[in-house]
């Protein structure tokens, strides 16, 4: 069995369009039946560099007995124009 606490870490991969940016890392809480994906701001948004990912990647362990089985999610962080988060 794998520990679970390594289970609430994430990859996060930032993209503009189909170009990869950043690698980073963030990790998962839960509160009131509510799941949330922790991350340092600039990594969605750092104005001094103008680094703003139009959308994410972040992949998902899906069996706590094998860290291979894995799956990536894309999730898109602007339509024309407004912030979807």
């Amino acid at each position: 069995m794998i520990e679970s606490l390594l289970l609430t870490a994430t990859r996060v991969i930032t993209f503009q369009q189909q170009r990869q940016l950043t690698n980073a890392s963030g990790f998962f809480f839960e509160r009131g039946g509510h799941l949330f994906l922790v991350t340092s701001r600039h990594v969605m948004l750092d104005e001094p560099s103008r680094h703003q990912p139009d959308r994410i990647e972040i992949e998902l362990h899906v069996d706590a007995e094998n860290m291979v089985q894995s799956i990536a999610f894309s999730i898109p962080l602007y339509r024309d124009g407004k912030r979807l988060w």
